[in-house]
């Protein structure tokens, strides 16, 4: 079952990133924060269903790419100092809910790029 903490956080950063959207006119479209959303909810779903640590850092890695390839095609600006924290999070609680690492420790890092 998806963690509803995490689904929480997902709908405050794509809220978040729309209304950033808004003002500020980045390079960055809607269809970016939709993939962005997607990617992170795919995330949560795979994560609560992995059966082992070892599979539930694939899934991180996986996701962490999909995000660094998706960072770099809106031009580095979708993933900024906020947006990074909210994700981290998000990617941290599932992790954490299944057991895997500890709610400070940041399990992205091995691959972020943003």
């Amino acid at each position: 079952m998806e963690n509803p903490t995490v689904k929480a956080q997902i709908a405050s950063l794509k809220k978040s990133m729309t209304d950033y959207m808004n003002s500020a006119h980045p390079d960055y479209t809607e269809k970016d924060i939709e993939r962005c959303v997607q990617i992170l909810t795919e995330y949560n779903a795979e994560m609560s269903n992995s059966k082992s640590k070892e599979d539930g850092m694939q899934i991180v890695k996986a996701a962490v790419l999909k995000l660094n390839e998706l960072n770099k095609k809106s031009g580095e600006e979708l993933i900024e100092t906020e947006e990074r924290e909210a994700i981290a999070a998000i990617i941290i609680t599932a992790g954490h809910n299944k057991g895997y690492n500890s709610e400070d420790e940041d399990i992205t890092e091995e691959w972020r790029e943003w």
